[in-house]
């Protein structure tokens, strides 16, 4: 009960060739982080079933551009979550414009609101708002669990390298106190977090191993 998914930009715009970015991405790209969604709809699948706090994210910051206007006074269609990954009623959805989840949303509040104190972080790009929102969660001290199979990126060197980042030591031993954190997240894999998950159940709150 007190851990949420955190699913970020599985926007149209950025998974499609119909979105603003995705037309221009080459088929082995499209096809590439179409793997990446199918993982995704299904880490949230488990999530639901497990009767999880869900929260989505969505960006209107496409490179140097904040297109506001996507989302206010309504949401566009392809700026819009992938239909595999919409928002059921009651999930909670924040528009932000920085890399990371939690700095232009309402995003800690809503968590905090709901008893949550850890997040499964899956979405894309590994390297980009993933890295970025794992590091604002940690600095929020949520403890992060980055579902690095349910993750993407543009290149597979790109996404390994943020997984390290994330999961790796930030500092030398001998400079600090040994009961310091020395990583902004765990890592899992989809299938372990489907089995820890199915062990959960609608009303029953989630056993402490996940």
């Amino acid at each position: 009960s007190d851990t949420a998914l955190v699913l970020i930009d599985m926007q149209t715009d950025f998974l499609s060739k119909d979105g603003r970015l995705g037309k221009n991405y080459s088929d082995p790209r499209v096809k590439q982080l179409a793997a990446t969604e199918a993982k995704v709809a299904a880490l949230l699948a488990a999530a639901r079933r497990a009767g999880m706090t869900v929260a989505h994210s969505r960006s209107h910051r496409y490179g140097a551009d904040v297109r506001r206007d996507l989302c206010v006074p309504t949401i566009d269609p392809t700026y819009d979550l992938v239909e595999s990954c919409r928002p059921l009623p009651g999930e909670i959805v924040v528009d932000k414009w920085t890399f990371g989840a939690f700095a232009s949303t309402d995003l800690e509040t809503q968590l905090r609101r709901r008893g949550v104190r850890r997040i499964l972080l899956a979405g894309i790009l590994t390297n980009v708002c993933i890295m970025a929102t794992a590091v604002q969660a940690v600095d929020r001290f949520f403890r992060v669990c980055l579902v690095e199979d349910a993750c993407g990126a543009f290149d597979a060197s790109w996404h390994q390298h943020a997984v390290e980042l994330i999961n790796g030591p930030q500092t030398l031993k001998e400079n600090h106190h040994k009961s310091v954190g020395l990583y902004f997240g765990e890592v899992a894999k989809l299938s372990d977090v489907e089995t820890a998950l199915a062990k959960c159940g609608g009303a029953r709150r989630c056993e402490s191993s996940t």
